[in-house]
């Protein structure tokens, strides 16, 4: 299995390299990069430099959790659509080990492209003389196990779905949507007292809570770790919560592989 795993892997990053995301993405750096640092060289003060570099952290981890998501998205899309899987699975190579190498290869290009912004933050600390902030390592790390998580959810809407209606999907249904609307049921709750409504509510409340705890949060214990993408500064309690999102993270991803799995081999590939 090892030396399908890392065979399917390389094969993988191929498709990557063919299918010219990656090399959209290193344009869009540059240019963030260009827009952002080159005033800071000319024009703006020391003082604003560190908030330079948090911008630019932080608009380059956006960016880099979308291509990780897409570049899961459009690799199961393909496969699936143009039913190269049955080639695959006859080699022979097992759908686990597929999905996994699948899995592993977004993850790869993601982690160097993190090690990439990281560095590159790095280096504007030693440029523009400001002391390390270790803080930086930190959101490195946390934002790194988010687009993991994003990865996992859009692996299994890639399986089930076709790629525009799990890109819908995802925009509409988000933690955050089913958030308001357990907030919307509980007041509707309250406000109907006893009647026959009220029943309503409370079963369509509990529909929404299952799908609220099905549903991944892709930014877990954000609220705990503000501090640290604020400040750069951690904190004994900061490091506490980034095990908890590495937890949660490890839990997410198998829990959505193992559904990815199951539903990859419930398909017709013919």
């Amino acid at each position: 299995m090892y030396s399908q795993l890392v065979t399917n892997i390389k094969v993988n990053l191929k498709f990557y390299k063919r299918d010219r995301l990656l090399f959209i993405a290193s344009i869009f750096i540059i240019c963030i990069l260009g827009l952002s640092v080159i005033p800071a060289l000319f024009f703006l003060t020391k003082t604003k430099h560190l908030q330079i570099i948090t911008t630019i952290f932080s608009q380059l981890s956006k960016f880099i959790t979308l291509i990780t998501a897409a570049l899961g998205l459009l690799f199961i899309s393909h496969h699936i659509r143009n039913r190269i899987t049955k080639m695959v699975f006859t080699k022979p190579c097992s759908p686990e080990t597929w999905l996994l190498s699948s899995f592993l290869s977004a993850s790869l290009v993601s982690l160097a492209l993190y090690a990439g912004i990281f560095s590159i933050c790095s280096i504007l600390f030693l440029v523009w003389k400001i002391p390390f902030q270790w803080g930086i390592l930190y959101i490195t790390v946390n934002d790194f196990l988010q687009a993991l998580i994003a990865l996992s959810y859009i692996t299994l809407l890639a399986v089930l779905f076709h790629p525009v209606i799990a890109v819908l999907f995802i925009f509409i249904f988000h933690d955050g949507t089913f958030y308001y609307l357990k907030l919307l049921l509980t007041g509707g709750i309250k406000v109907s007292g006893e009647s026959s409504l009220t029943s309503m509510l409370k079963f369509a409340k509990w529909i929404v809570d299952i799908i609220y705890m099905l549903i991944p949060n892709g930014e877990p214990f954000s609220e705990k770790m503000s501090v640290v993408y604020s400040s750069l500064r951690i904190s004994t309690e900061s490091l506490q919560y980034l095990f908890f999102a590495f937890a949660y993270t490890l839990f997410v991803t198998v829990f959505f592989y193992l559904l990815s799995l199951y539903a990859l081999k419930k398909k017709r590939h013919i």
